[in-house]
């Protein structure tokens, strides 16, 4: 079965798309590299579009109020209409951004051409309003930001590398790494907080280490049981809890990979490897150590995941949805009971053209 034949949703953005997101409720937000927002709802109606300052970066949704990180902005929209309320400008380009104990935590960075680095990099606590409480400038990108639990966490570049503990002002406690190698991913599992660094080590928030892999950590999800980690050059391997592997898959680089509701009691990764101007998007039953499915799509750049739908958002604008539900019928079909439905849809679409030609000739 190819995966686009099992899709719940298909809508264009009408540009490249660089964020997405699906809320409790189904409902699916995709920002693009030009800053449009679009929203549908959880049966796939179009609620609305907004223009916003810059490319979108990140979202980050609580309650009627979704922050998007726009450009150099920080853009908070309305959830239900899209209207914007408030737009803050930080210094350099907003990267990440996250909703902590009712305020808004937002990354910047400012990359100079000239060294072909990050120079400074900052950290900001914003009220739900708008209205700023603190910002601690730095030498260090970080690189990842998480939140879990009692913890909001970042993951530090060079030269610091290692984690700092957000959850208060500034000052932050740092924290070293268990090497001296820039911390370049994260996970959030539902009992611990996993870092990927530059050297291929993945530790836990206590510093302990969980693995070694062959490269540098380009992606890390975490699942319902264990974690899969991925390098720079396409070596994905899905590990248990104490870090023993249980599964690998090597091809070419991958651009999103995540985790997205279950499949027989286990849950289904998802993994986009770049193949020239396409992406091979591919989705694994992690106990069964094999790919249920596949299919090739426009470049993917985004992707998220639910216990029920999971979502990607394509180069050239293409924000596909699948549903559990539907994609485990599909996967259970035989070829032979899908080819009657597939022969249905067609049917009907022949039908409808029929209807159309009619009614033009009429006129």
């Amino acid at each position: 079965m190819d995966l686009h034949s099992a899709t719940w949703m298909v809508r264009s953005l009408g540009e490249p798309v660089s964020t997405v997101l699906i809320d409790e409720e189904a409902w699916v937000f995709a920002g693009g590299w030009n800053g449009l927002v679009a929203c549908w709802d959880g049966e796939g109606n179009s609620l609305w579009t907004v223009q916003t300052e810059d490319r979108i970066g990140a979202f980050a949704l609580e309650g009627n109020l979704l922050i998007a990180a726009s450009g150099l902005h920080i853009v908070a929209l309305e959830r239900a209409t899209g209207k914007q309320r408030w737009s803050v400008a930080l210094e350099g380009s907003a990267d990440s951004v996250a909703w902590w104990e009712g305020d808004i935590v937002a990354v910047s960075s400012v990359y100079d051409i000239e060294h072909n680095d990050f120079i400074e990099s900052a950290v900001w606590r914003l009220t739900d309003k708008g209205q700023q409480v603190w910002v601690e400038r730095m030498d260090e990108r970080p690189w990842t930001l998480l939140a879990h639990q009692q913890h909001l966490v970042a993951g530090l570049g060079r030269p610091k590398c290692g984690t700092l503990m957000l959850n208060e002002g500034p000052p932050f406690p740092h924290t070293n790494p268990p090497t001296s190698s820039p911390t370049t991913a994260g996970g959030v599992s539902s009992a611990d907080l996993l870092f990927g660094q530059a050297d291929g080590t993945v530790y836990a928030l206590d510093g302990m280490v969980r693995s070694t892999e062959t490269g540098p950590i380009e992606h890390l999800t975490c699942m319902v049981k264990g974690y899969v980690a991925t390098t720079d050059t396409g070596h994905a391997v899905g590990r248990n809890d104490d870090g023993t592997p249980c599964w690998e898959a090597k091809g070419p680089p991958v651009s999103a990979q995540m985790e997205a509701f279950a499949h027989d009691g286990a849950s289904v990764f998802w993994m986009a490897r770049n193949q020239g101007l396409n992406t091979l998007l591919e989705a694994w039953g992690t106990d069964q150590q094999g790919r249920l499915t596949q299919g090739e799509f426009s470049r993917i750049h985004a992707m998220h995941g639910t216990s029920e739908r999971a979502g990607v958002g394509c180069e050239d604008g293409t924000v596909a949805v699948w549903d559990r539900t539907m994609l485990k019928r599909r996967l259970q079909q035989s070829p032979s009971e899908a080819e009657p439905e597939a022969d249905a849809r067609s049917s009907a679409l022949q039908a409808k053209l029929r209807a159309l030609r009619q009614t033009s000739s009429e006129g």
